[in-house]
């Protein structure tokens, strides 16, 4: 079996000195450097496993000495030092790709023990890259776009992908948060275990928790056997919770106590258990607005967003929707039919208050009605404003609020005003599309 090799850089020499005796002693290869210009022709020259920086260093300081790491050596991983930055530089170290952090002064055992993590994770990831490679291909899980912000958040993505700090992902429904839920799962270390999603919005609020959590026989009435929750089927993998603000307060108590401890109850048993899961949220509402409005705990939601990811709106992206388009039509095998000028003009000049999925919807409509191999602007059957342009009204741009009310009337006009249908079609939950009626005094 290989040897790990490991690199030390602190300024503290007695500190470096004595930590490096004591790493090979347990029969690792360990090299040393007191700052980052010393550490750098070493990285040059070297592969490490592990190394192991100080945050603050002379000269280069350790984030800036993380960057270069990650540059020279993609697959390092890195543990960060810290006896005088704040949390708020650790996660910033983090973000940058470090696998962890120990606050200064730190327990050798403890650190040995988060190096053998390290290592055991490293070995994870490089028997999971040539699996990453096919899992991108995969029609279900292709996320498309060239534009140069979507890219950006993209390489986020797979930046923060094989590190476990939850992250909440943000944007309009429509936009594809659950793809890059499954992004940060397939591109990690834990693809080969489960990737559970939670709906809070499609689940009663009654069973909500027995469905997260499990239940023992006998909780409550109609509980004839033990079951298993979510949380506990998620086990090794990712728990994406998907529309986190539809969250009951009840509930969100349990949860912040199970992502602080790893540890949870069945409903009705007196039993921890505890797992290892990766939790990811996402939400279509401002939850800044949901905390200060008392609708969401500010403690949880400070937990969970550790580190954020914003979806664009396709709106924002109009580069986008020519690729989406080709997309769209490969995957329903008409790749032969093309999109007319004028239709691509007029849905790039569209507001999507649907998103990426109204596109696809629009794109399937435009396929059934089309005569001929070109998808014309009237095939497309776009919601229209009162001049017949879409996205205005009386001849100026709209609000978003009256998009979402217009856009929200004609669905249910559509479905029959099924509620159910309605919600399904427009990615929202029951719960949040009668909260959508009430607020805009819609009806039949």
């Amino acid at each position: 079996m290989k040897t790990a090799r490991l690199l030390v850089v602190d300024d503290e020499d007695d500190l470096t000195e004595l930590l490096v005796m004591r790493l090979n002693r347990h029969g690792y290869s360990t090299d040393s450097a007191v700052s980052a210009e010393e550490a750098l022709p070493l990285l040059n020259k070297y592969y490490y496993d592990v190394v192991i920086y100080d945050i603050r260093l002379p000269g280069m300081d350790g984030i800036e000495l993380l960057k270069r790491t990650k540059m020279i050596q993609p697959e390092t991983e890195v543990l960060m030092l810290t006896g005088h930055g704040t949390v708020e530089t650790a996660i910033e170290a983090m973000k940058n790709g470090a696998f962890d952090y120990l606050a200064k002064p730190y327990n050798l055992s403890e650190l040995e023990i988060t190096i053998q993590k390290a290592l055991e994770n490293k070995l994870l990831k490089d028997k999971n890259d040539s699996m990453k490679t096919i899992i991108r291909q995969q029609n279900d899980f292709q996320i498309i776009g060239q534009n140069l912000k979507f890219r950006e958040l993209l390489e986020l993505t797979e930046r923060i992908s094989d590190n476990d700090l939850p992250v909440l992902i943000e944007g309009e429904s429509g936009t594809g948060k659950e793809l890059f839920a499954k992004a940060l799962h397939y591109w990690s270390s834990r693809a080969e275990e489960p990737f559970v999603a939670v709906n809070s919005g499609a689940i009663p609020e009654q069973l909500l928790e027995s469905e997260l959590f499990g239940h023992v026989r006998g909780a409550f009435t109609g509980a004839v056997q033990d079951k298993k929750g979510l949380v506990e089927a998620a086990n090794g993998g990712t728990l994406f919770l998907d529309e986190l603000g539809e969250m009951p307060l009840m509930l969100q108590v349990k949860l912040l106590r199970f992502l602080e401890t790893g540890e949870f109850r069945k409903v009705g048993d007196v039993r921890e258990r505890k797992v290892s899961v990766r939790v990811v949220a996402a939400t279509n509402r401002d939850m800044q607005k949901e905390v200060e409005e008392g609708r969401f705990r500010e403690d949880l939601y400070y937990r969970l967003n550790v580190i954020s990811l914003a979806i664009p709106p396709l709106r924002d992206r109009p580069d986008d929707i020519p690729v989406l388009i080709r997309h769209f039509l490969q995957k329903a095998k008409q790749p032969g039919i093309k999109i007319g000028d004028s239709a691509l003009h007029a849905l790039q000049s569209y507001s999507f208050p649907g998103n990426v999925r109204e596109l696809h919807h629009l794109i399937e409509r435009g396929l059934i009605l089309s005569r001929g191999p070109v998808i014309e602007e009237k095939d497309l059957m776009l919601p229209t404003r009162s001049d017949g342009r879409p996205g205005l009204v009386d001849g100026k741009i709209a609000t978003l609020e009256e998009m979402e009310k217009e856009h929200i009337g004609k669905t249910l006009a559509l479905m029959n005003w099924n509620k159910m249908k309605a919600a399904e079609a427009l990615g929202i939950s029951v719960r949040n599309l009668y909260r959508k009626i009430e607020q805009y005094a819609l009806h039949e």
